[in-house]
């Protein structure tokens, strides 16, 4: 049992949010502490008064001491803000989840584990299974864990794996580039699964909604959608190239921030970023239309 920082960047997510949250619940019961960190964008749905109104009987639940529920474990801190947004999405989730990073490096630095949780209307809203959580949290081989999901792995743009480490919209001919990448990875999704079933996958980034990270190995990374051509081997860019028949751009920004975050604790810190094949959140009906996108 050990303590956890679990990070949520909302804006507009009224639908996802109560979903969101009661995973969240479950989710304490695995650890002895639990602090959920909020980064707020004003919104102009109901997110701000669902957050309140969970902390609020949070903290009432506290008071009770006749309350044995696993909200007892848990404490809510929302940062609102206040900063002018830009017209790039990447650049705003970017600074949200640098500004969660921020808190935890000053008050929950001795966390063992923090967690990015997307609270949209499909990524984690699906009742989580907290056995695949426990089990990989008493593994050794990885310092960052994301998992497959009942519904299809979505979450190709923020994906980083050999010999597709570059971004696919960074491409000349990005869609035939996202289709390479798209079918070799579920060939080696479905590989696992069949013949390795055990083992994780080691990609050099990942996300699919929700991602588990060891503190010591990130807490010095930044998250970042200009590409730094730093952080990559390049002889993987090349092998990529190669292999797509397609060119890179000159164009550097725009990125999938977690690239950027997971590259540099590589770089810096030698981290092992992993998939699990196994799923956390069960399958529920497609996303509305109009749903915004991952990363």
């Amino acid at each position: 049992m050990s303590k956890v920082c679990i990070c949520l960047c909302v804006y507009n997510n009224e639908f996802g949010l109560p979903f969101v949250l009661n995973n969240i619940n479950k989710l304490s019961k695995l650890f002895n502490k639990t602090q959920v960190l909020i980064f707020y964008d004003p919104s102009n749905d109901r997110s701000l008064d669902i957050l309140m109104q969970y902390n609020n009987n949070n903290n009432n639940n506290n008071n009770n001491n006749n309350y044995t529920n696993n909200l007892n474990n848990i404490n809510m801190e929302i940062i609102i803000n206040d900063h002018k947004k830009s017209q790039t999405r990447v650049e705003n989730i970017s600074f949200a989840r640098n500004a969660l990073l921020d808190l935890i490096r000053k008050k929950y630095n001795h966390y063992e584990y923090f967690i990015m949780m997307d609270s949209n209307e499909y990524s984690c809203i699906g009742n989580i299974n907290t056995n695949v959580i426990d089990n990989i949290l008493k593994r050794n081989d990885w310092d960052c864990i994301s998992f497959d999901r009942e519904a299809g792995y979505y979450d190709t743009w923020a994906l980083s794996f050999d010999p597709y480490i570059y971004s696919f919209f960074h491409f000349s001919n990005w869609q035939k580039v996202v289709q390479m990448m798209r079918e070799n990875f579920n060939q080696l999704l479905n590989d696992y699964k069949k013949n390795k079933p055990d083992q994780l996958i080691p990609v050099y980034s990942a996300f699919n909604g929700f991602a588990i990270y060891k503190t010591e190995k990130f807490i010095n990374c930044y998250y970042g959608c200009t590409i730094d051509l730093s952080l990559f081997p390049l002889h993987l860019i090349r092998g990529e190239q190669e292999l797509t028949g397609c060119k890179i751009t000159n164009q550097l920004t725009n990125d999938c921030e977690h690239r950027h975050f997971h590259l540099e604790a590589i770089k810096k810190n030698n981290a092992k970023i992993c998939i699990s094949t196994q799923s956390v959140f069960a399958k529920v009906k497609n996303p509305p239309p109009n749903s915004r996108g991952p990363c």
